[in-house]
């Protein structure tokens, strides 16, 4: 906890009770000073609400209601409440609340002295946090500290590769459910409010996104303000060295729709530490290399920046184009037929009138289209190509043929990807599938498809994919 020497404090005593030491903050009507309790000798803050110019009643609700919370809750990593007095001297009047001291920096501090965290560091750091939340949310009515922040997490006794014991303070924020009124109350950090926030609301999940906007700042060494966002999300991946799982799961935590976060305290520790899904399995493909099958001609580029998978034309015509050739064979007499009738109403138009006209073109556009789209797949069958590819970016699927690119479907944040999925087609068949929210990007060993790739390929494609993604292969 870094600290400011105040002269003209060392002599005061408050309540004659708590002489001052020093002064560990200050902001608008309020002070944070490390006193020694003359009665215990023993170190302690109080903090001290001023009546003054700046002085609002949210102020002083906000500060009672601290008071309350601290005196209720009982944790390790949280501070005690020790006493809550009104305060009349010379130099200030107010309210005052007494809390254990506890000797450590905080985790800002750390930072701006030029600390650094290993990504095993900061998800030791997370659980550590989280298990406090599961005990804040836990609690009722739950407890929800609405401004968790580098500067309100202190660490201490860092040793090895441990990131040393954990703490959360400054609860001045903190609401609970039972408590919220129809009164709007923004309360919170800039940078590490998650937009419900913003309006007045705070839920539970609230706390998962403000901690994880904290643990993009380790990771990043920027303020999340700082960060480019799209659509209210924060795009951190470029500047984060850290695997994918590490960085989907935060991007879970800081999903900008309070509902489409993880759930939960419990289930962000769990998600964090991968357990086994009691209904499917996951596998984790080795840093071992998978060769490619013999006789193989989908070609598979890699580098530190992206992963590309081309499948090549199955080179024969596909289940699914010769139901395409069929419909055309049927086609081709009606095309005819309409033509002619057309061709003969429009020679006489006591024949055939207008809008009768209009309407049979329209059905012959509508037939030539379907024969354009037959033999665009028998094309495809032949002279097409399939290219996956994965950057740190972006996900896409891309169909090609002579040149002509079509995105199927369309390309997603390379960040959004959460799953690699082994799974089977109503025929028994397998195949692969990427998740990125809700899109499916698919790899088929189904031959009705005009890009399928054998088993042995499939195998060889999901292993190198799981090892250059950082993902689990889950299986049915």
């Amino acid at each position: 906890m870094t600290s400011q020497e105040s002269p003209d404090s060392h002599q005061e005593i408050l309540l004659k009770r708590y002489q001052v030491q020093q002064e560990l903050g200050k902001k608008a009507g309020r002070r944070s000073l490390l006193t020694r309790d003359l009665q215990t000798l023993e170190l302690v803050v109080v903090k001290i609400l001023s009546f003054g110019n700046e002085f609002e009643w949210n102020d002083l609700k906000l500060f009672e209601r601290e008071a309350e919370t601290l005196k209720a809750l009982s944790h390790p990593a949280i501070p005690r409440y020790l006493n809550y007095f009104e305060l009349d001297s010379p130099n200030s009047r107010g309210f005052a609340l007494v809390q254990s001291y506890i000797p450590a920096q905080s985790l800002e501090a750390q930072l701006k002295a030029g600390r650094s965290f290993s990504e095993e560091e900061v998800k030791e750091l997370a659980k550590a946090i989280l298990e406090i939340l599961k005990y804040l949310h836990g609690r009722q009515p739950p407890v929800i500290h609405r401004d968790i922040k580098p500067s309100n997490i202190l660490l201490t006794n860092r040793s090895g590769n441990s990131v040393g014991e954990v703490y959360l303070v400054d609860f001045g924020s903190v609401q609970t459910i039972a408590r919220r009124s129809s009164t709007m109350t923004v309360v919170g950090s800039y940078g590490y409010m998650p937009p419900e926030q913003f309006n007045g609301r705070a839920i539970p999940v609230s706390d998962l996104y403000s901690l994880g906007a904290t643990l993009i700042y380790l990771v990043t060494g920027q303020h999340p303000g700082d960060l480019p966002q799209t659509d209210l999300r924060i795009e951190f991946e470029q500047i984060a060295n850290i695997s994918l799982s590490f960085s989907s799961w935060l991007r879970q935590m800081t999903e900008p729709i309070a509902s489409q976060r993880l759930t939960s305290a419990e289930d962000a520790l769990q998600a964090l530490e991968q357990p086994v899904n009691t209904t499917q399995t996951q596998t984790r493909a080795t840093n071992s290399t998978m060769g490619k099958p013999p006789g193989s001609k989908v070609v598979l580029k890699k580098s530190a920046d992206f992963i590309e998978v081309i499948v090549p034309p199955i080179g024969s015509l596909s289940n699914l184009t010769r139901i395409y050739i069929w419909s055309s064979i049927l086609i081709l007499p009606f095309l005819f037929i309409l033509l002619s009738i057309i061709l003969r109403g429009y020679g006489s138009h006591s024949y055939i009138i207008f809008p009768k006209l209009i309407i049979l073109i329209i059905m012959l556009l509508f037939l030539v289209c379907l024969l354009a789209n037959n033999i665009l797949h028998i094309l495809i069958d032949f002279f097409g190509e399939m290219r996956l590819h994965i950057s740190r970016q972006q996900i896409s699927r891309i169909f090609n043929l002579f040149g002509i690119e079509r995105h199927s479907p369309l390309s997603s944040p390379m960040q959004n990807i959460s799953q690699l999925e082994r799974t089977k087609d109503i025929a028994n068949r397998p195949y692969l599938i990427i998740w990125a929210g809700s899109r499916k990007y698919e790899i088929f060993t189904n031959y009705a498809n005009s890009f399928p790739v054998t088993l042995p390929e499939l195998d060889w494609l999901t292993h190198e994919l799981s090892n250059w993604l950082g993902l689990p292969i889950t299986r049915e």
